[in-house]
């Protein structure tokens, strides 16, 4: 599975990108047919951001956590 990490108001760090590839890597042993992971990583203020967006066939799984870390939104 190839993971997309995009940040936004911020740089992302090799740290950073290693951790979304933990967490989002442990998707794969419920999915068979994963080809790309997209994650978005925000800040804004004190509110860290972090939305995953994975197409499957036909569904779009998808979901986002806010919180004052980011290494906690992922």
């Amino acid at each position: 599975m190839k993971i997309v990490v995009r940040g936004k108001n911020f740089e992302v760090t090799n740290a950073l990108r290693e951790w979304v590839e933990k967490k989002v890597g442990k998707v794969e042993k419920y999915f068979d047919n994963i080809e790309e992971a997209q994650v978005m990583l925000s800040v804004n203020r004190d509110r860290h951001r972090a939305e995953v967006t994975i197409p499957l066939d036909g569904i779009v799984l998808r979901g986002e956590e806010e919180t004052s870390d980011m290494y906690n939104s992922i």
